[in-house]
């Protein structure tokens, strides 16, 4: 006998609900990742800058960067960007960001 109830019916558009949100929260994630391959490079540079200026090692450069970030609520990244563009000479991020990272690493 088939059963042509409205909560079988009711189970299929539910089941298309939650496969819509498994391939949106597989869109955010991969977003996510993509965004993470992109700017680590960017902070394992700075990393390796630190560690040249203040001769420490990779944990604890890493761990300068993330205090710093932390302490003045700014994002590890832009943080990093504004060190590597401070070091090659320019200007990058906010004055604050520039200022910060001369406070901190390069002493200008």
């Amino acid at each position: 006998m088939h059963d042509a109830s409205p909560r079988g019916a009711r189970t299929q558009v539910e089941d298309r609900y939650e496969a819509h949100d498994d391939v949106e929260s597989l869109r955010s994630e991969l977003t996510q990742l993509r965004t993470a391959l992109t700017r680590r490079p960017v902070i394992d540079m700075a990393k390796g800058a630190i560690m040249a200026l203040t001769r420490c090692d990779d944990d604890t450069a890493f761990k300068q960067l993330s205090q710093v970030s932390q302490t003045h609520n700014v994002k590890l990244f832009d943080l990093a960007s504004a060190l590597l563009a401070d070091l090659r000479g320019e200007s990058s991020g906010s004055v604050d960001t520039q200022q910060l990272v001369q406070r901190t690493w390069t002493r200008r």
